[in-house]
């Protein structure tokens, strides 16, 4: 008796190739919702390098704390770049290059930190470049507890929010950008409290 010649199908091939081709699309699937959390991932630690870096910047002038939230109220929060035009434009004090009063100094970093929402760096010797960050940033400075004593600390909240990609949970700490980003749910917000 013949042995008979043992080999792969043409249907064996077409199945194989089949459960293959449904598994690279699940892989491809994971790297795109991978790659989607890696934004969102940046996203929230730029907005929170942005409120820490304004937070510094109350602890470090504290005598003038309640400008910053005069500055950047929550009603209207900087990051449309109005204010860092007029300090590029020299409409106010660089008190990067002169000395400052503690009031002056409040108003330009508040200048300032509204460049930096927008993803701009300033040389202050002629140039603004976009250095990208968080998308569609807004900051806000808002008293949370305020000093009932001079003993008594105020304390103060710090908040960036910024446009999300995706649809998630409206966020319910803060108020800061409120419907700028046409539906709730794609509003993110980072915030971070100090008491001075």
């Amino acid at each position: 008796m013949r042995s008979r010649a043992r080999g792969f199908t043409l249907i064996e091939i077409l199945v194989s190739l089949t459960l293959i081709a449904v598994g690279l699309l699940g892989l491809a699937q994971l790297i795109v919702k991978g790659q989607r959390a890696s934004f969102e991932a940046y996203q929230r630690q730029q907005a929170i390098a942005l409120a820490n870096d304004m937070l510094e910047k109350i602890k470090a002038n504290r005598a003038r704390a309640a400008d910053y939230a005069v500055a950047a109220p929550v009603a209207t929060p900087l990051g449309e770049g109005l204010r860092f035009n007029d300090l590029t434009t020299g409409t106010l004090t660089n008190c990067a290059a002169v000395p400052c009063t503690p009031d002056l100094l409040a108003i330009f970093d508040a200048a300032y930190w509204d460049g930096l929402l927008q993803g701009t760096t300033e040389t202050f010797n002629g140039g603004a470049n976009n250095a990208g960050g968080a998308i569609n940033a807004r900051g806000c400075v808002e008293v949370v507890v305020a000093a009932v004593a001079p003993s008594t600390l105020a304390t103060y909240r710090v908040t960036v929010s910024w446009q999300g990609r995706e649809e998630t949970v409206a966020p319910t700490t803060s108020n800061c950008g409120n419907g700028l980003y046409g539906t709730e749910t794609r509003r993110r917000v980072v915030s971070l409290d100090v008491r001075v």
